[in-house]
C-alpha cells in the first residue's frame, strides 16, 4: 500500500473510556495475548519505484480483555464479540518516507477502521480503510482482500490472499500526481500473496511470505511511475507469551 503505518499514537482519553466499556474481546477476562518478533525485508521504496530497500524491524503486538490491540504499533479496537465477524477503528503513523520521483513525505497521524469477516471455515474477507491527515496532501485509500489458510503438514500452515486498494482523488495526486498530471480516484493496485508459517515450538513461529502488486489505471499510467510491479519479500521470527 502507498503509505507505511509502523508507528502508533495515543487514543484520546474519552475514545479510550468508551472502549473500555465494551466487553468486545474473545480473551478470557483479565488476559492479554502478546508477541514480540523481528522481520527482515525487502520491498520498494515506494509505490512504482524501480529502487528497493532492505530493512530489519522489530515487530511488537498485544491485545488486552477489553479488545484494545497494539499491532506493529497501529492501535486499533475490536468492538464486537463475535468471533467471525470484527470490526473497530484504527489510528496510526506514518513515519513519512520516499515517493516514487524521490520526494520525500513527513510523519503524519493515520485514521482508519476495519471489518474482518471469515463466512466459511476456509475463506476470510478484510476490508481496511486509511485517511492520513497532512498539509502536504491526503485522501482515503480502502483496501478489499480474500484469504484462505490450510495446513500443509503437522506444524505448517499456508495462507493465500488476493485483494486491492481504491483510491480518492487526493490520495492519488499525493502519490502520482504532478504539475502536469492530475489523476482520478479509483483503483490504485491489484496485489496477491503467499505466507507460509513453520510453528517451531509452542513459543516461536517462523514466518516467510511473498508478495507482489501491480499498478493500475492513472497510477499506473503517472510519469512518476518506473515500474509498474513490484514484489515484497518477508521473513519473521515470532515468540509467543
Amino acid at each position: 500500500m502507498g503509505k507505511q503505518l509502523i508507528a502508533a499514537i495515543a487514543l484520546g482519553a474519552a475514545g479510550t473510556s468508551a472502549w473500555a466499556q465494551s466487553s468486545a474481546s474473545l480473551l478470557p477476562e483479565g488476559s492479554k495475548d502478546v508477541t514480540v518478533a523481528a522481520i527482515i525485508s525487502n520491498a520498494p521504496d515506494a509505490p512504482g519505484s524501480a529502487r528497493r530497500s532492505s530493512y530489519l524491524l522489530p515487530q511488537f503486538s498485544v491485545e488486552w480483555d477489553n479488545g484494545v490491540f497494539l499491532d506493529g504499533l497501529s492501535l486499533g479496537m475490536k468492538m464486537s464479540s463475535e468471533p467471525l465477524l470484527q470490526y473497530g477503528p484504527l489510528i496510526s503513523l506514518d513515519l513519512g518516507g520516499h515517493r516514487s520521483d524521490g520526494s520525500k513525505t513527513r510523519l503524519r497521524p493515520v485514521f482508519g477502521a476495519f471489518v474482518n469477516y471469515q463466512p466459511l471455515h476456509e475463506l476470510s474477507l478484510h476490508a481496511h480503510t486509511y485517511a492520513p491527515a497532512s498539509s502536504e496532501g491526503g485522501g482515503v485509500l480502502l483496501n478489499l482482500k480474500a484469504g484462505t489458510q490450510f495446513m500443509l503438514a503437522p506444524h505448517h500452515f499456508l495462507a493465500l490472499g488476493a485483494g486491492v486498494n481504491l483510491v480518492d482523488r487526493a490520495y492519488m495526486q499525493s502519490d502520482f500526481g504532478t504539475a502536469r498530471y492530475h489523476p482520478g480516484g479509483g483503483l490504485h493496485d491489484t496485489y496477491a500473496d503467499v505466507r507460509w508459517s513453520w510453528e517451531l515450538n509452542r513459543k516461536f513461529t517462523l514466518v516467510t511470505s511473498v508478495q507482489v502488486s501491480r499498478l493500475q489505471g492513472d497510477a499506473a499510467a503517472s510519469p512518476r511511475t518506473a515500474q509498474r510491479t513490484g514484489g515484497t519479500n518477508s521473513l519473521m521470527l515470532r515468540y509467543s507469551y
